[in-house]
């Protein structure tokens, strides 16, 4: 998996051009991480649920249309579900080219400081793979980087003003990733590729968020199967999400 959230600044001071070890990074530099947001009671919700949970709300809060910030969870941290659906799953790290799916945040978070103790700095956490090192002040712990909604916001704050800076949504996704044109392109192309998962199956994520007792409609067993099995069926075709390397 080719590093994450890039975009190529300058660093801060008018100090000279990034180095070529550099290229295709994010920094917080040219932007200020909003603050994290007020704790709400939460819901109880499945990990399996979390991130989506917390990507529809960031998606409507920052003015996102048509889930593409949903389209870049799986891009980001998706994983097949034990019932063969598939999810963006918040206890997700990608290091050193390779993403770790753990059951729980606290195995995450400890396998995290487990990694930077080797000395290893470029790490990815969270729904929407947040770079630790290029993104310090992102999160003011480990803990709020893995907390669905502080990373998803973050995220979608971070979008918006690269939509802002570049004038399309296409090109500040394509940046969400790399500065350098074929590997933003490829990016966004992945994003746009989980776009048919997403709209195929947004009844039943939208009733994943929902949780016990949601006002989402009713996702049956009928048709849980029937996804589960569009799913298998296209397994190697466009139907499937484009997840992380593992």
């Amino acid at each position: 998996m080719v590093p994450l959230l890039g975009l190529l600044v300058s660093p801060a001071g008018g100090a000279a051009a990034a180095p070529p070890s550099q290229i295709g990074v994010w920094s917080t530099a040219l932007y200020a991480a909003p603050k994290p947001p007020p704790q709400s009671p939460a819901k109880a919700l499945p990990p399996e649920a979390q991130c989506i949970a917390a990507i529809l709300d960031a998606e409507k809060a920052a003015g996102i249309a048509d889930h593409l910030l949903l389209a870049m969870g799986f891009t980001e941290s998706g994983r097949r579900t034990e019932d063969r659906l598939f999810t963006a799953w918040p206890w997700t790290v990608n290091t050193e080219g390779q993403s770790h799916y753990f059951p729980t945040r606290d195995a995450a978070i400890s396998f995290v400081r487990e990694t930077q103790a080797r000395g290893v700095q470029s790490i990815d956490v969270g729904c929407l793979q947040v770079n630790l090192r290029w993104h310090p002040d992102a999160f003011p712990d480990l803990v709020t980087a893995f907390d669905p909604v502080a990373n998803a916001r973050y995220a979608a704050s971070f979008l918006s003003a690269l939509r802002r800076d570049h004038g399309s949504l296409e090109t500040a996704i394509a940046r969400y990733h790399s500065a350098q044109s074929e590997r933003g392109e490829a990016y966004r192309q992945r994003v746009v590729g989980n776009l048919r998962w997403v709209a195929g199956a947004l009844g039943y994520l939208e009733t994943l968020a929902a949780g016990p007792g949601g006002s989402a409609p009713v996702w049956t067993a009928a048709e849980r199967g029937r996804l589960s099995f569009l799913s298998g069926l296209f397994a190697d075709g466009p139907a499937r999400p484009l997840l992380p390397a593992q």
